[in-house]
């Protein structure tokens, strides 16, 4: 799961224009699933792999009903049309998917008493840790690897779809008397959007200022009052009239909440499978302390990631993250699902968390394997040259990949993302500043849903660490061969060319999922984004000695 505060960011860019403004617009259709690539046997149940691609961890982006009515401003088709546009891997219904969303959507009845019961569409952890190679036409899909989901291109088109819609009174009162028909079906009235687009609240509904995710005005019920709720009275009371009223006033509320994710969008573009999740943490969290977002990161694999519950002593400690910044996956994983969505009161802490959930997105995660070089897929390794490359490996990488930091003089790489975490936030260093908020929601959401002490001990670290090393982390390299591009930053495409640290490309295109076997990494030509390492934090120098 990447990191944590805000891993798409408040994405809470949903909304696009609606598809026509007919007489009766009717809801698109899931999309149809057309999937038919391998899964890597590593480590899970098909049950388990199915459950963690959906499980709501408390992200409560948009409305379903919302979502299932617009169209891309971009595209002009229905916005869930095609969803692969932006890395997204497709899914089919299940009982856990029942609109068939992609892999790491989820849905569930919303826990903000405003709108209880309400369905919200989120994300989880494997929207970015689901990977996908191809090869001579097939294709693998790999469980805990990084995904080339591009998040930033996801938010931007949401936000100038809704702007576009919200701004023109005929679409706005269209997408509303939509959606009502959708959430009462057989109640709602026949309405006429253009006899709506003269109404004031209409006209205006663009004139909204941007509004936090600590929201002072936030109360949640628990998560199984919530489930337990019915979804069609979340906006229902009233008649039509009223009804429109309400929906208007609650899609400028969501308007204001993206609106605030313009502060996610200044400095270096992450591209896919990149995001600068601790920067949109800060900004998210202390936005009068907003800096430009410059410490783009690759999405980490997650099949080693450290189980710390119960620990008592921080020497027992393996840390998480590329400059090993805490020992908490529960917290890492709470800041998560704020940058996914989820709300929260920043002085009673209510929230639309779900702790249970992000903890057993947790224990599924330490079922994970490192997943074995598919020779069904690109050949088998030549055991002549694996024994020559296993006496290299031993010698030079093997010691220092052992979950050991290292000091930027050390391994010299784009120092912008060790150094940017600990930098000051109204004069308290930003893990100071963070921890208390991240260890008030988990209290809160804990009392919520009535977690027991001794069930809490057994949900996460103690003592739980936040820090600013200042350093990198190598992690072990089992698996690397899943997890390009490479480096943190993912600045160099493939393992040949960051064992050739000469012939680094200064400009190479990410996002094509075709695999180039004998470089070890992704094709770095073709349709794609165009990576520039001249960008800040975009380095590609370093790790190019013994170390």
């Amino acid at each position: 799961m990447q990191l944590s505060l805000v891993f798409p960011l408040l994405c809470a860019g949903v909304l696009a224009i609606l598809s026509g403004c007919g007489e009766k617009p009717a809801p698109s259709p899931p999309p149809a699933y057309k999937e038919t690539a391998q899964w890597s046997a590593n480590g899970w149940t098909e049950p388990e792999r199915t459950e963690f691609h959906h499980l709501a961890e408390g992200s409560e982006l948009m409305p379903y009903v919302l979502l299932a009515n617009l169209v891309s401003v971009k595209t002009g088709k229905p916005f869930l049309e095609n969803l692969e546009r932006f890395g997204f891997v497709p899914d089919a219904p299940s009982g856990v998917n029942p609109h068939g969303l992609p892999i790491g959507f989820t849905t569930v009845r919303s826990r903000n008493a405003s709108h209880v019961g309400l369905e919200m569409v989120g994300f989880n952890c494997a929207t970015c840790h689901t990977g996908k190679v191809s090869y001579h036409g097939k294709s693998l899909l790999v469980d805990g690897a990084p995904s080339m989901v591009d998040l930033q291109a996801y938010q931007i088109e949401f936000r100038d779809s809704f702007e576009a819609t919200i701004r023109n009174p005929s679409k706005f009162a269209a997408l509303v008397i939509a959606i009502d028909r959708q959430l009462h079906a057989g109640k709602s009235a026949a309405a006429d959007a253009a006899a709506y687009a003269s109404d004031a609240a209409v006209k205006s509904a663009g004139e909204v200022a941007a509004a936090p995710i600590a929201d002072p005005n936030l109360h949640t019920v628990s998560s199984r009052a919530a489930d337990a709720a019915d979804p069609s009275a979340a906006l229902g009371s009233g008649d039509f009239a009223a009804r429109f009223r309400r929906d208007v006033a609650f899609l400028k509320a969501w308007l204001a909440y993206m609106r605030n994710g313009k502060l996610l969008l200044d400095g270096t573009e992450p591209g896919p499978g990149r995001i600068d999740a601790f920067g949109a943490a800060r900004n998210l969290l202390f936005p009068k302390s907003a800096v430009l977002m410059q410490s783009p990161v690759s999405f980490p694999f997650i099949w080693d990631v450290p189980d710390n519950i119960g620990l008592r002593t921080t020497a027992e400690t393996v840390w998480i993250h590329y400059d090993g910044n805490t020992n908490s996956i529960l917290e890492r994983n709470i800041g998560q699902a704020l940058g996914m969505g989820a709300l929260f009161d920043p002085k009673t802490y209510e929230s639309t968390l779900r702790v249970g959930n992000l903890q057993r997105l947790e224990v599924l995660m330490h079922k994970l394997k490192a997943p074995g070089w598919p020779a069904d897929l690109f050949g088998a390794i030549d055991p002549v040259k694996a024994r020559a490359g296993e006496k290299v490996f031993n010698e030079v990488c093997r010691d220092c990949h052992q979950n050991r930091l290292y000091k930027l003089t050390e391994v010299g790489t784009d120092p912008q993302r060790a150094n940017s975490f600990g930098q000051p936030v109204a004069g308290v260093a930003f893990p100071t500043a963070v921890a208390p908020i991240l260890n008030g929601l988990k209290a809160r959401a804990f009392l919520d849903d009535g977690i027991p002490p001794a069930q809490q001990a057994a949900m996460d670290a103690n003592p739980v660490v936040w820090r600013a090393t200042g350093e990198y982390l190598a992690r072990p390299l089992a698996g690397v061969w899943a997890t390009a591009p490479y480096l943190h930053n993912g600045s160099v495409p493939t393992l040949w060319h960051l064992l050739h640290p000469d012939q680094r490309p200064a400009k190479f295109v990410v996002g094509n999922r075709e695999y180039d076997p004998g470089k070890v990494g992704f094709v770095t030509s073709g349709e794609g984004y165009l990576f520039d390492t001249s960008q800040p934090g975009n380095s590609n120098i370093g790790h190019a000695g013994a170390r």
